[in-house]
């Protein structure tokens, strides 16, 4: 995916993020950023686009986390432009790769199901970033399905109180960032639509398996749910 020369900027950027994001989530640490970095760099070679230049926008683009974490309300990541820009100065990227980085990173985090869809993955951006920004979006929406996706949906819902499932909270229509009833709702109410909004065909081969570990999960979690109350109506809904 990359030279030395890449590689090494991807470490100094990664060092320098390390920092700024601190006091993010748990669902949206440095991990978080290792994970989609290596997934946007792969999808973007196998789309034909540079995989450098995606794993850039993938370590910038949860800037708006670590505010939204300051702050105690929603951030949107044009919001965080001038930090993650400064970022990208700080770990010495060329200035000519800022703006096609800032602007897939501004094209990602739009779904069509949600209350309000944006204008959908790529999004806003155009040319050399629209490519990047499918790359960029589809890594962050396979790092929330699958394995992965499961142990991150309950790391962060048990670090804000949500509770496993909650039968007086079911699932609602119009996803919406932030808390939810429940963390197996998130399920329903986001991470099982993913899979229809991955935007490269390297994208939705690799989220085909992680969807369907999703489904098997919430099968068996509402298997055992049924074994412990015996009470179809407030188990919650098969995938």
């Amino acid at each position: 995916m990359t030279g030395s020369g890449s590689a090494g900027a991807l470490r100094r950027l990664r060092d320098v993020v390390a920092a700024d994001i601190a006091g993010a989530d748990v669902a949206h640490d440095l991990g978080h950023l290792d994970r989609v970095a290596g997934l946007a760099g792969r999808l973007a070679v196998r789309e034909g686009a540079d995989g450098f230049v995606a794993a850039v926008a993938a370590y910038v683009h949860d800037h708006h986390r670590a505010a939204e974490a300051r702050l105690g309300r929603v951030v949107a990541p044009a919001e965080c432009r001038d930090t993650a820009r400064d970022a990208l100065r700080r770990a010495g990227i060329e200035p000519a790769l800022w703006d096609p980085v800032l602007d897939a990173v501004e094209a990602t985090g739009r779904y069509s199901f949600a209350a309000d869809p944006g204008s959908g993955p790529g999004g806003g951006a155009t040319g050399r970033a629209a490519l990047i920004a499918a790359c960029l979006h589809d890594a962050d929406m396979l790092d929330a399905m699958g394995a992965t996706g499961i142990a991150r949906a309950f790391a962060y819902g048990g670090a804000i109180g949500e509770p496993l499932w909650d039968p007086a909270a079911p699932p609602v229509e119009g996803y919406r960032s932030g808390p939810t009833g429940s963390v197996v709702a998130h399920f329903h109410e986001k991470l099982l639509r993913l899979r229809g909004e991955l935007a490269t065909a390297a994208g939705r081969e690799l989220g085909e398996r992680r969807h369907a570990a999703l489904e098997e999960f919430l099968r068996r979690f509402r298997d055992e749910w049924l074994e412990t109350h015996d009470d179809p109506a407030t188990a919650p809904p098969a995938p």
